[in-house]
């Protein structure tokens, strides 16, 4: 399976998404990472990401990629994500739902798509809050499904 096929948030620092790294390293004709850097300023930041980009620097001109980067680079992301997905729920989301008392019940993170599940009773204002700070302080290409437990 190619890593362009594989939409993921790759910068966590700057909220970088896979589909927008691709798109961009193509118009841009982007060859370094310093170039990606520059333009997006994804892997600028805390540089755990550098590895990522430049497998999609790979991809994008045709070089092979080493399938055991591609495992550990999976598994980085994987970790990382979810990390600051949950950073940005304990920081931003959970104080706002005690707000409106509401609580997430249950969470799971697979690439860009993020499911929550919101106590009984949540209401839409709890998903509203829950998806705008994800896509605010996560990442803008996260797809947020954020539900009550008695829609589940």
């Amino acid at each position: 399976m190619s890593s362009e096929s594989r939409a993921r948030l790759v910068c966590r620092c700057r909220g970088v998404a896979s589909p927008r790294l691709f798109e961009a390293v193509r118009a841009g004709a982007l060859a370094s990472v310093a170039e990606v850097a520059k333009a997006l300023g994804a892997g600028g930041g805390c540089g755990l990401c550098q590895p990522e980009i430049e497998e999609i620097l790979a991809e994008v001109a045709g070089r092979p990629v080493d399938p055991g980067v591609t495992l550990e680079n999976e598994a980085i992301c994987r970790e990382e994500t979810r990390a600051a997905v949950e950073r940005a729920i304990a920081r931003s989301v959970q104080p706002q739902l005690r707000g409106v008392g509401a609580r997430i019940e249950a969470l799971a993170v697979d690439g860009l798509r993020v499911r929550v599940r919101l106590s009984h009773g949540a209401g839409p204002e709890a998903a509203r809050i829950v998806r705008d700070a994800l896509l605010r302080d996560v990442c803008a290409d996260l797809a947020v499904d954020a539900s009550d437990a008695a829609d589940a």
